[in-house]
């Protein structure tokens, strides 16, 4: 569940915004955010990119990595579908996408986009860590 590309922390600036039209700007913005923990802000900024350059499958990849940290499985999964058509090699894309799915409940989805991100490259441990959590969050067992 990685947002891409990231090597460095550095903090946004209050007051700060990028122009209208300054895609690398309201991108960089939205990684910052990210990086940071404040995935609400970093989909207003990405979703800003994302006005400029709607085809981009790191904008839509980004975009739905950070609607599924906040559990809007939803729309990360209408996010990450985008990113996918755009860029069908994105191991990440499916395990992120599977993740959703299966916050939603939808195993058989979710298991097929875990067996296309492993056949990607992807480390099925990490995946499934990942999915046991989000599994147990939406759906703890009873005691």
């Amino acid at each position: 569940m990685n947002l891409q590309p990231s090597d460095q922390i550095i903090e946004p600036t209050e007051g700060s915004e990028p122009g209208s039209d300054d895609f690398d700007g309201w991108f960089g913005r939205g990684l910052k955010f990210a990086q940071l923990g404040f995935p609400d802000r970093a989909i207003e900024s990405f979703e800003q990119a994302q006005v400029i350059r709607p085809d981009d499958a790191t904008i839509q990849f980004n975009l739905g990595t950070a609607h599924l940290s906040l559990g809007n499985f939803v729309q990360a999964v209408v996010n990450l579908d985008r990113a996918i058509k755009l860029d069908p090699s994105s191991a990440d894309a499916y395990g992120n996408r599977a993740v959703a799915h299966a916050g939603l409940g939808e195993e058989d989805r979710a298991r097929r986009d875990v067996e296309t991100a492993v056949s990607l490259g992807a480390p099925p441990e990490g995946i499934e860590s990942v999915l046991a959590y989000v599994r147990e969050r939406v759906n703890p067992t009873q005691d």
